[in-house]
């Protein structure tokens, strides 16, 4: 068993399978962690549960960072399936300054 054996992570970020994301999602995933995924919009989500499916999770839920009602609806829907868990990985994006 890994270091994160009966951890639960929220893995944010995912677009693709070069995604700096994905491959910590998949370290975590071969350290033992149980992963849920978010999706910002409909043209992503069929691609991040195929993501997710890999990595043995079936936990993929909607977020839209640029709405807070989006932002508490996810943990509210998180909540039902996992009371607490016990890490987060944050959505990494370029803003051009």
């Amino acid at each position: 068993m890994g270091f994160l054996s009966g951890k639960r992570i929220l893995i944010t970020g995912v677009a693709s399978k070069l995604s700096i994301a994905y491959g910590i999602a998949q370290a975590m995933h071969r350290e033992g962690a149980e992963l849920a995924f978010t999706y910002q919009n409909e043209k992503l989500k069929g691609r991040v549960e195929e993501f997710a499916a890999a990595l043995g999770s079936d936990i993929v839920l909607p977020c839209d960072v640029a709405e807070d009602e989006s932002i508490t609806a996810l943990f509210t829907e998180l909540e039902k399936v996992w009371p607490k868990f016990d890490g987060f990985r944050p959505l990494n994006r370029f803003c051009p300054g």
